[in-house]
């Protein structure tokens, strides 16, 4: 193993994706299925046959499928997925200690990446997890797993520990936005299918009728449905409970899946046996109850869902968090983003390294200062106003209170950091990330988009606007602010692409609508 200070204690470290978080690959020709956009046709009117092929490749079961490495690219697929690139999370952890490199022997390592097949039923998925941990366990020298589950991945990792034997092979669980009782997202995915894939040109309407059908294919998905919670109610007020009402489904096979999905988080249910850190997002928009729309036949037609500010864009957070884990960590995170947090590596710094090396006592020095930046809408057409609102929390020491409060700007502060503070500025930049699949390489990378927002009325709230640029591609949204002379850091996505050729995106609403023609 590279960790050799015997302070800190022998374990080798696995880090478990979440759904669309590994790679998948056909086992007769090698060629990535999930997800090369490397094979994106660059000619617009072959982009419908190209993902009619990848979807239906990816429908389950299919056999020829198998795992091929985790995601190394941004996955945007709203509304379900806004997933940043697992390999920033693990130069982080290499950063740390940990060495990932695949060129080296197994034995040499002491960090591993577990990719598997996300559509599956997650019960297989755990298994195949444990005899992966049990190998390396003996190649440790009996050394136990700390295991990093994000999403599906955490659940996955419970399902090892708390029905597989797990137990005895584990001695720490970190979860990472991880639902314990799923996510109202899912039934969004599952009853109408995916809003976009990849880019906002393909007709949103097509999309959605060929994801769905892709999606009600996953055993996974319907594993990760709310089933403890009744989240839906009919146009009358009347709860509605998909489980006992399964009519939304469109055969037997479909309901066959919604049934043993309820079974399988039964089984589960929230129990943890090991040390478990549950790091979970917070203060974003998540869907949390939906309005079924019954039709005169008692159908249901379509779902109108509602947002609260209490989850992390994906999962609710009392879905979230787990009750039985001993140390219950939130953040201003997003779903796909929570593990490349500054804030959460911080802590995974010193869960991972720091507490041990500081010694019997030492306490983790918690970060006093929060930000959250968040867009209106996560995609926007070319040179479009993006709206921007964030929320700045910390604790100001009365000492720094009276510098900011006296004339003019004290020694004890940088004049940046005091200025910053005594404005209300927090500094924003758009940074090119990578180009959307179906365009050709730029030239030339564009310039960075700089901004600013001001305080708005209410406490600890800011605003302010950005243009975006002119060139389509995935972007990142860089945050800073200064608070008691401390920089603090946010970090999202965003895709700037112009629609399909037919659609745009209304600025206002943020949805595709039609274009006059």
């Amino acid at each position: 193993m590279n960790h050799t200070d015997p302070r800190i204690p022998p374990h080798f470290l696995v880090v478990v994706p979440g759904m669309m978080g590994s790679k998948l690959r056909d086992r007769r020709t090698g060629k990535l299925a999930w997800l090369d956009f490397d094979d994106f046709p660059l000619n617009p009117f072959e982009w419908d046959d190209w993902v009619e092929n990848l979807l239906g490749q990816v429908a389950y079961p299919n056999d020829n499928l198998e795992p091929a490495g985790i995601m190394d690219r941004v996955v945007f697929m709203s509304p379900w997925a806004r997933q940043e690139q697992y390999s920033r999370l693990l130069e982080a952890l290499e950063g740390m200690g940990y060495s990932f490199d695949p060129a080296l022997p197994e034995a040499q390592r002491n960090a591993y990446t577990f990719d598997y097949d996300w559509r599956q039923d997650i019960r297989i998925s755990g298994r195949l997890l444990g005899e992966a941990i049990e190998r390396w366990h003996v190649l440790h020298d009996g050394a136990p797993a700390w295991v990093m589950g994000h999403s599906m991945g955490g659940i996955a990792a419970r399902w090892y520990i708390e029905k597989e034997g797990g137990r005895d092979f584990v001695s720490r669980l970190f979860l990472m936005a991880s639902p314990w009782n799923g996510a109202p997202k899912a039934m969004h995915s599952i009853f109408k299918g995916l809003d976009m894939f990849a880019r906002t040109r393909f007709n949103p309407l097509k999309i959605r009728e060929l994801t769905r059908r892709t999606i009600r294919s996953f055993p996974s998905a319907y594993q990760i449905l709310p089933h403890q919670d009744i989240y839906l109610r009919d146009n009358q007020g009347r709860q509605f409970d998909p489980y006992v009402k399964t009519d939304w489904l469109e055969n037997d096979t479909q309901r066959a899946l919604l049934a043993d999905a309820q079974r399988f988080n039964q089984e589960l249910g929230n129990s943890l046996s090991v040390e478990t850190l549950c790091f979970f997002g917070r203060k974003h928009p998540t869907v949390s109850q939906g309005i079924a729309l019954v039709d005169p036949t008692g159908l249901w037609d379509d779902i109108t869902w509602e947002t609260a500010p209490s989850g992390d864009g994906t999962v609710p957070e009392a879905s979230a968090v787990h009750e039985g884990a001993q140390q219950k960590l939130p953040f201003t995170a997003t779903h796909g983003n929570i593990y490349i947090h500054p804030a959460v590596l911080e802590v995974l710094q010193w869960e991972l390294r720091d507490r041990f090396l500081a010694g019997a006592g030492a306490e983790r020095p918690l970060p006093r200062n929060t930000l959250s930046v968040t867009t209106e809408h996560e995609q926007v057409l070319p040179g479009a106003l993006i709206r921007l609102t964030a929320s700045l929390e910390g604790e100001v020491s009365a000492a720094a209170q009276a510098l900011l409060d006296a004339e003019p700007g004290p020694e004890s502060m940088s004049q940046e950091a005091l200025e910053a503070v005594r404005d209300g500025r927090i500094h924003v930049q758009l940074a090119w990330q990578s180009g959307l699949p179906g365009n050709p390489p730029l030239l030339a990378v564009p310039d960075v988009v700089y901004g600013v927002l001001t305080r708005a009325p209410a406490e600890g709230e800011y605003a302010g606007e950005l243009q975006a640029p002119l060139a389509e591609g995935y972007y990142r949204l860089l945050s800073q602010a200064w608070l008691d002379g401390v920089r603090v850091t946010d970090t999202d996505l965003l895709i700037v692409d112009d629609g399909h050729p037919g659609w745009s995106i209304d600025p206002v609403t943020g949805k595709l609508v039609a274009r006059e023609l």
